[in-house]
Order: C-alpha cells, then sequence, then structure tokens
C-alpha cells in the first residue's frame, strides 16, 4: 500500500460521527465521554496514511457537545463524500436520530456507512433502516471500508452488507492521529489497545461478533506508539483490551521494553483473575500497572462455570489474586452481575456478600443487559424479552428516550427488576458511600477542583439515588448501566 507521504493531491472528505447516547431536544446526551473513540479513529488513520484521494474527519458529538443543528451546519461546509457512523447497541438512538438527520439536512446527500458492535452482531438492522443507512461493514473495518469507498468514488457497486477484512498483522495499522480529535477533552489518560479480538464466549459479552482472532502488536510498536502520545499523558495508559493478559509472553515482553526504554509509565487494564499469577503481576506492577479491572460478574463457581462462562477459576483464587494485588500496591477492581439465568436470592446474597468483603478498591455492578451476538440475547429472545422488532422500538425510542430504563434488562426466575434495582442501590451506597472511600478519593483527587467537584456530585448521587453521578440516568426511571 502507498502511504500518505506520496499523497498530494486529496480532494475527498470522509467524516466519521461517534453518536451519543441519545439527543434530547437535538442536544447530546452521553454515558461517558472522557474516552475517544478509538474505533472511528483507526479507520481515519488508516485513510489519512493510505489513501491518495480521502482526507478524514473525525466528529465526537458528545465530546464536544454538538448540537444536531451545528453539526447539519459543519457537514454542510464539508461536503463529505461519504459519513461513517459507529454505534454500540445503547447508542442506537443517538445513531439513528444522527443518520435521519443527516439524510433530510445534508444538501448534497452524502452516502452514510454503518459500523461498530451493534451492526456486526445484527447485521439485518441497517436492512431494516435502509431509508437512512446505505451500508454496513461488520466487524474490523480499516481495509474493507477504504476499499468500499474507493469503489464508490469510481462509480463501482458495493455490497450493501459486508464483512471487514481481519487485518492480522497490527504493526501495519497506523495508530490513532490524535491531531483528528481536540485531545484536551478527554481523560488524562491515552486510551489505547495492545490486542484485538476475545476467545472467551461469556454469555452476556457480544465481543465475538466483532472477532474471536486473539492477535497483539509487537512490543516494539505499542512503545512506539507510547512514545507518540506520551507528551499528552505524562505515561498515564488506559488499556481498552477486553482481556490483557492472554498472551503472557507478549505482556512481559511490553513491561521488559518499557523498562528498557526508562519509560516512567501509570497503566491500567482488563483481564480475568485465572489469567494472572504473582510472577506476571510483579512484572506488570514493574512496568507501570496501577490498577486491574477483574470481571468476576457472581461469587457463586457453579454460575461462573455453568451459565456465565466465565471459566473456572475458584472463590479461593479470586481472594489469592486480591492478596497479591494489594502487597504489590496493584489497585483491583471488580465488575459484577446480578440477575442471572437461574440465579437463586441466597445466591444473590452470596455476590452481594463478596462485593462487601473481599476488599475490592473500585466495583462496578449492573444487571445482564441482552446485547445481539451474546447467547444472553438468545435466551431473552426466547423468553420473549427481546427481539428485532424490540431492538428497533428502542432505536425510534417508541420505548421511551434514553438507554437506562428503556432497554431490556434480564432477570432470573423469581426476581423482579425492582428487587435487583433496590439491592444495586443498597451495595452501591455501602461500598462507596464510607470514610475509607472517602479519604481515599480525597487523597487522589485533593489538587484538582474538577475532581473534586465530580467526586461531590458522585457523592450526592449515591447517597439520593443510589448510583453514581455520570450514569444515563433518565427522571423517574430506574437504571442498573
Amino acid at each position: 500500500m502507498r502511504s500518505i507521504e506520496e499523497n498530494n493531491s486529496k480532494t475527498e472528505t470522509v467524516v466519521f460521527i461517534s453518536p451519543p447516547i441519545y439527543f434530547s431536544g437535538g442536544l447530546p446526551v452521553a454515558l461517558d465521554s472522557s474516552v475517544p473513540p478509538l474505533g472511528i479513529m483507526y479507520l481515519a488513520s488508516y485513510i489519512k496514511k493510505y489513501s491518495l484521494r480521502f482526507t478524514p474527519v473525525v466528529i465526537d458529538m458528545a465530546a464536544e457537545n454538538i448540537s444536531l443543528r451545528d453539526l447539519g451546519v459543519r457537514l454542510n461546509k464539508l461536503k463529505p463524500f461519504v459519513v461513517g457512523i459507529s454505534s454500540m447497541t445503547p447508542q442506537l438512538q443517538g445513531c439513528v436520530e444522527l443518520a435521519g438527520f443527516i439524510k433530510k439536512n445534508v444538501f448534497h446527500r452524502p452516502k452514510i456507512f454503518l459500523g461498530g458492535p451493534h451492526v456486526s452482531a445484527d447485521s439485518d438492522f441497517v436492512n431494516r433502516f435502509r431509508d437512512i443507512f446505505d451500508y454496513a461493514i461488520t466487524g474490523e473495518a480499516e481495509k474493507t471500508f477504504l476499499e468500499s469507498i474507493e469503489k464508490l468514488a469510481r462509480g463501482q457497486d458495493v455490497p450493501a452488507v459486508q464483512a471487514g477484512e481481519v487485518i492480522d498483522d497490527l504493526d501495519k495499522i497506523p495508530f490513532p492521529d490524535k491531531s483528528l480529535i481536540e485531545r484536551k477533552k478527554y481523560s488524562e489518560y491515552e486510551s489505547m489497545i495492545f490486542s484485538r479480538g476475545c476467545p472467551y464466549s461469556c454469555y452476556y459479552c457480544s465481543r465475538p461478533a466483532i472477532s474471536k482472532t486473539v492477535r497483539y502488536r509487537s512490543a516494539e510498536n505499542l512503545i512506539q506508539e507510547i512514545k507518540y502520545v506520551y507528551d499528552f499523558c505524562a505515561g498515564k495508559i488506559d488499556f481498552q483490551d477486553d482481556t490483557f493478559t492472554i498472551n503472557k509472553k507478549a505482556v512481559f515482553d511490553f513491561c521488559a521494553a518499557a523498562a528498557r526504554e526508562k519509560l516512567r509509565l501509570t497503566w491500567r487494564c482488563n483481564t480475568r483473575i485465572d489469567l494472572v499469577d504473582e510472577e506476571l503481576l510483579r512484572a506488570m506492577k514493574a512496568g507501570g500497572c496501577e490498577l486491574i479491572h477483574f470481571g468476576i460478574e457472581s461469587a457463586s463457581e457453579k454460575l461462573r462455570r455453568g451459565v456465565i462462562q466465565k471459566g473456572n477459576f475458584t472463590n479461593e483464587q479470586i481472594i489469592n489474586v486480591l492478596a497479591m494485588c494489594r502487597k504489590l500496591k496493584i489497585k483491583a477492581a471488580g465488575y459484577f452481575m446480578i440477575g442471572h439465568p437461574g440465579e437463586t436470592k441466597e445466591e444473590v446474597k452470596e455476590t452481594k456478600d463478596m462485593i462487601l468483603r473481599s476488599g475490592f478498591d473500585l466495583m462496578g455492578l449492573s444487571i445482564p443487559t441482552p446485547f445481539p451476538g451474546s447467547n444472553l440475547y438468545d435466551i431473552a429472545e426466547a423468553k420473549g424479552i427481546v427481539n428485532k422488532q424490540v431492538i428497533d422500538r428502542f432505536a425510534r425510542k417508541e420505548m421511551g428516550e434514553g438507554y437506562t430504563g428503556i432497554y431490556p434488562v434480564y432477570t432470573g426466575e423469581g426476581i423482579t427488576k425492582d428487587y435487583l434495582f433496590s439491592l444495586m442501590k443498597e451495595i452501591n451506597r455501602k461500598f462507596y458511600v464510607n470514610l475509607r472511600m472517602f479519604l481515599r478519593k480525597l487523597a487522589q483527587d485533593l489538587f484538582s477542583w474538577h475532581k473534586l467537584a465530580q467526586d461531590a456530585r458522585d457523592l450526592f448521587s449515591l447517597l439520593v439515588r443510589g448510583v453514581s453521578s455520570r450514569k444515563p440516568y433518565v427522571a423517574g426511571r430506574r437504571g442498573s448501566q
């Protein structure tokens, strides 16, 4: 492929847009806009490097707080050849309203591509909304998207729905170009990935619909990107990999390379209890790891093995890994769900006790949500909880505006949503509203008025509603995520 250095004649603009959760009165409403939209940034950077014709533009509606009206003005000035929108299932209301707005208000009628996790799992979605979407690419889209718009520019046809071609050598994909976004609008931690794909089949996860083939970048390539962004973030990295430590050797190599380069790093990652040991944790700590997010999901070993498909790790292993993290001064976050298929109230109580007694530094709690592409979706569909018609009604706001309390959740037999929501509030309050957590947050955020103000809002929200103020809460409705 030719790179951008050979390009002196770019003539067409391609606009990539990250939609909010939904629009209220034309204004974006989001769950969390502190993380840059890495998916569309990779697409834009790929085009910027390898296309001789197209110039990419990235628009993050929530982070930039752009109204639909202002977006229309901007797009009519840019006159893009195509618009690419990436959407997760919770963003469908924002995605559909955004695409409909563009179709009606952008005068030269650019073709609209849809990508991202939702359409990757529900490829028929674009056909059900053909009045606003022209094309869709499922899975990893860099190579396929560029080939498709080049064909369109030559007047050739492309399929309405295509599966993206997986790129095996991740080192060939350019780093997300930070000049494409307003970097100051995001977290001080730089979002980054070391790997793509996940081989596991957790029953609530739709990630396998994108790619189960696990590939890692080389440690050298990752170090090059860290050096590229170091001035932005002072070495603070938030790894977005689904499961960071699947390939332990790759992690050891990265930590060793960071030491050789004498890089002062502070980083976070996600992984599983059964994919770390003391040797690896020591290397990670030496390499700058400060926080690990562990997906636990339930205190019931039977549920984890048989229903959740989370692996065979035991509760004793959880206790041992937490003890290792405390010894090494690595913070540990635990993520749980309550309301699994077949879960009893006694098992829910066991999870509550684990959350409150195990010594996690941070905690996330939710109710199982049936996203397309997951085994949970199939279970919920069989019970009449969700189907394509429900998803389409949700996307059109026919079930109400917003995500939390609107999109269906799954609850086990004999357990009501009201019971689970009430218990979630109780657990959140007991975990976060206490002197230990208050002193920790005060010490951590003492020199930032912005963070102290956010801490105060979170405390008030936890006391009054039992959830963080950063949750997309709809007045008068209970929410889970």
